[in-house]
């Protein structure tokens, strides 16, 4: 199945934007782009892959109004 890029970024963030999708019940993938030893390098880059029918869902999630912005505050 083709995947899409949802987020590209620093790996803590990329591990946050996982572990969001995970909870709500969606199946990202964590990709390193530069491979470290250093585990301890929160800066390192990485980006997060979703399948291309989860795709919507997922940026509605990490992108869309929140509940405050919907209610016209």
């Amino acid at each position: 199945m083709a995947q899409k890029v949802i987020f590209s970024g620093p790996a803590v963030k990329s591990d946050m934007v996982v572990l969001i999708l995970e909870k709500l019940g969606l199946h990202p993938q964590l990709e390193e782009l530069t491979p470290s030893p250093d585990l301890d390098n929160l800066d390192r880059d990485a980006r997060v892959r979703i399948p291309e029918d989860e795709y919507d869902q997922a940026k509605e999630i990490l992108f869309g109004e929140s509940e405050i912005e919907r209610a016209g505050f």
